[in-house]
């Protein structure tokens, strides 16, 4: 589920919400400047979130694709170094994702994927990848055992990683989780990646960001 900042007072609101749920700010629109003097009506200083963290989107299998990806090297060609940095941007399998790639997904609309452009992080990107972690074996998860698992593994991950608490963070979360049938293969991995929404085009890394 998408999500937009009020540019007056942070609140985070459902993407149907054509107006803040705090402060009653148009969408997109910007707040007024205030008068010389004036004492300031919003505090600049992020409010508590909720619960429901930033976006998720489900994950193919990669599954009878691993033929193509060895075969196809000119299309997925991503590069690494030998520390496993990013040193030429390309498409790869979304499981394949490591702690610290930046990259785009190909399309925020679709609900499911299986690809991703990598690039390296001092190139313009959205996300950053700051954790991976299987789940538990067992029947497939609820959409509630989902958030839980990624509640109690990605935000201790996220205050680590970022310097700062996700609740006290302008930055929100977005994960990826696999669908029915992947986990019917053997896919038990989470991944969660760390974006500003209030920055499409970010450069650098936002490790240790602490904002």
């Amino acid at each position: 589920m998408n999500r937009w900042v009020c540019l007056r007072c942070y609140e985070s609101n459902d993407d149907s919400a054509p107006t803040c749920v705090k402060c009653g700010l148009l969408r997109g629109s910007t707040p007024p400047a205030e008068a010389p003097g004036q004492a300031q009506a919003w505090s600049p200083v992020v409010p508590p979130k909720p619960g429901v963290l930033g976006g998720l989107l489900r994950r193919f299998a990669w599954v009878g694709v691993v033929a193509a990806f060895a075969i196809g090297a000119a299309i997925f060609n991503a590069q690494r170094d030998d520390s496993g940095q990013i040193t030429k941007g390309g498409t790869v399998a979304i499981n394949e994702l490591r702690v610290g790639d930046c990259f785009d997904p190909k399309d925020l609309d679709v609900e499911e994927a299986n690809e991703v452009d990598v690039r390296r992080c001092d190139e313009n990107h959205q996300f950053e990848m700051m954790f991976t972690g299987p789940m538990q074996d067992g029947g497939y998860p609820t959409e509630a055992q989902f958030e839980d698992f990624v509640g109690a593994s990605c935000l201790p991950a996220f205050d680590e990683y970022v310097g700062v608490a996700y609740e006290a963070s302008r930055l929100e979360v977005y994960w990826y989780f696999p669908v029915e049938g992947a986990w019917g293969d053997g896919d038990r991995l989470i991944q969660c990646a760390v974006y500003d929404p209030l920055d499409s085009q970010i450069v650098g890394s936002l490790r240790g960001a602490a904002y």
